[in-house]
């Protein structure tokens, strides 16, 4: 990696480090309001109210806050059997051109996931029961989109070099 790369890559992953704590944060909450809504239910018959809802955030802010470092230590379900047969070289390239297609992809995603952020600001768009502002929720999710961008922009750098170092 570039020297002038390296003080932004290493922003980038302690920003997705923070984003794996708020992931293991918002986990928990979920876990918490799932069991709640559970006992205040069947042992009280009043079961939380928004449970559906806290959960159906939870859930969407979960796997946006993970994204970025799953990506970055390689944990997500990957089909490389053809790959695998190609020189290092030839891997390294077609890697680096995949990390720059998710790159593409992701910005384009945080563009509309912003945009609809925008839209809902406009129109003041609330859950139902809880009456909670959704905007904030896609503008956090457009962030972390970012930040997986970011990610995958480092890792194709990082394999292209690795390509033109392999000769």
């Amino acid at each position: 990696m570039p020297k002038i790369l390296e003080k932004p890559k290493k922003v980038i992953n302690k920003i997705a480090g923070i984003q794996q704590l708020m992931a293991n944060g918002v986990l928990l909450l979920m876990m918490a309001i799932i069991t709640f809504d559970v006992i205040g239910r069947n042992f009280f018959n009043s079961p939380l109210k928004g449970s559906y809802e806290l959960t159906e955030l939870s859930s969407a802010m979960l796997v946006f806050l993970a994204l970025a470092i799953t990506h970055r230590v390689g944990d997500h379900i990957t089909i490389d059997f053809l790959v695998e047969r190609f020189s290092e070289k030839a891997r390294n390239l077609v890697q680096g051109v995949v990390e720059l297609v998710i790159a593409l992809v992701t910005l384009l995603m945080a563009l509309q996931i912003y945009d609809n952020g925008l839209r809902m600001m406009e129109r003041n768009a609330t859950t139902a029961e809880l009456a909670l502002p959704v905007h904030p929720f896609l503008f956090l999710i457009a962030l972390t989109v970012i930040i997986f961008m970011l990610t995958a922009i480092f890792k194709a750098i990082t394999y292209f070099r690795l390509a033109v170092n392999n000769r």
